[in-house]
């Protein structure tokens, strides 16, 4: 029976891998037609913000990372064949030495380490060649080597002793194992979005407060009134790596922070930024970080607890091809195999994501104008070359933020 459900795991295993590639192939040509099909005129909605220059700009730039997705989407293909039908992690698990935690460790960080390797080519490309050709990239080479070194040593620092703590809590305690791993991992990562906006952002980028006269007392009314401080709106020097532009919301308790990029802050007007700063603030104030927090516990709480029943079926190592039972091994299978079962939930987190920019929408629409946000949109979308037309099914899936055209219909009917 156990040899049967072995081979229907294998068979699902590798259908999953396929299908997923093919379709996301899929999603990638229905968005390049729909971007070629309106590539030679501004949609109406748009004639009074976009030039067509700028419009098409937008479509070859888009077009140009599609292609650039479709050969790594080939390439992640390949490289989950290797690792599990092919058996490369098996067979990178039984050429380390060593024994007991540190071997499992050992596999866990080699593995992260080649994958990362394997990968880095892609990223050198889109940095130095594609982000190059339309004029959005200001890193060097070696602010990109400093970069890389920076987030290897961070992940080594913070991910070895997270790993270390898990495996001995499996080894340790038994049938609840999971659970304490939950909670482990839960004040992990708790501790982590605490430190990140002043321990660990500023190990790459520099951030100083908001300032300008026009600025304070329009900051300091809307902080104000979504329970904020002014001095927690903070300035990023993204301009020394990229001139794309944006802002976000990061942090809770004491180490929360708004942060604008500089390169944002270079094209917008006064009441632009003001509007900017309410969507981010009506984030806060509607308590999407903490709802997002709560969701995050519950898949997590969730995935431990399958790994808690999966731990010791040999079904589920060899259905994905590891005849190997370990921790490390579980471990590996829960974060590389685990989420080609899970990418046709997608849409729910997409749907879920875009309600609440609606929502942060309609705050800053409520605490300043809809025309002040409308147009610090549209510039964002002209100065990142986002195009303003994308294709329903493509977007649903990969578009964590409302398509232009609805956003601004929504907003349109706020004012």
């Amino acid at each position: 029976m156990e040899t049967l459900i072995t081979y229907y795991t294998q068979v699902l295993c590798i259908t999953f891998i396929v299908v997923n590639h093919l379709f996301e192939l899929y999603l990638y040509r229905r968005q390049l037609t729909t971007l070629h099909e309106h590539r030679s005129e501004v949609p109406s909605e748009f004639h009074n913000f976009l030039t067509l220059a700028d419009h098409q700009k937008a479509i070859s730039y888009a077009t140009a990372k599609l292609g650039l997705g479709q050969f790594k989407l080939v390439w992640n293909a390949i490289l989950l064949f290797y690792w599990f039908p092919f058996r490369g992690a098996e067979k990178l698990y039984l050429a380390l030495p060593g024994t007991g935690t540190h071997r499992e460790v050992f596999f866990l960080v080699a593995f992260m380490l080649i994958q990362g390797l394997l990968n880095l080519p892609w990223s050198i490309y889109s940095t130095f060649v594609m982000e190059q050709r339309f004029g959005f990239n200001r890193s060097t080479p070696k602010l990109f080597i400093i970069d890389r070194l920076k987030g290897l040593l961070l992940g080594l620092l913070l991910g070895v002793p997270l790993l270390y703590g898990i495996l001995l809590i499996y080894q340790g305690l038994g049938k609840w194992w999971w659970f304490v791993s939950f909670l482990f991992v839960t004040a992990f990562q708790f501790a982590l979005v605490w430190l990140y906006p002043t321990v660990i952002a500023p190990l790459f980028n520099k951030f100083k407060p908001l300032e300008g006269e026009e600025l304070k007392s329009g900051i300091e009314n809307l902080v104000t009134n979504a329970g904020f401080n002014a001095k927690e709106v903070f300035v990023m020097d993204a301009s020394k790596r990229s001139s794309h532009g944006n802002a976000y919301f990061t942090g809770f308790g004491k180490n929360k922070r708004v942060v604008f990029f500089d390169t944002l802050l270079n094209g917008l007007k006064t009441p632009e930024i003001l509007a900017i700063l309410a969507h981010e603030l009506g984030h806060m104030k509607l308590k999407h970080i903490p709802k997002s927090l709560i969701t995050s516990l519950i898949l997590s709480f969730l995935g431990f607890g399958l790994m808690g029943v999966l731990a010791s079926t040999n079904w589920f190592y060899s259905g994905h091809f590891i005849r190997v039972i370990s921790p490390g091994v579980l471990f590996l299978l829960f974060t590389q195999a685990v989420p080609i079962y899970t990418f046709w939930f997608e849409p729910i987190g997409t749907w879920i994501s875009r309600k609440r920019e609606f929502e942060a929408d309609a705050y800053a629409a409520g605490e300043t104008k809809a025309e002040d946000l409308i147009s610090g949109l549209l510039k964002l979308y002209k100065e990142n070359a986002s195009p303003v037309v994308t294709d329903k099914i493509y977007s649903g899936f990969y578009h964590s933020h409302p398509p232009a055209l609805e956003r601004i219909k929504r907003l349109e009917s706020l004012k």
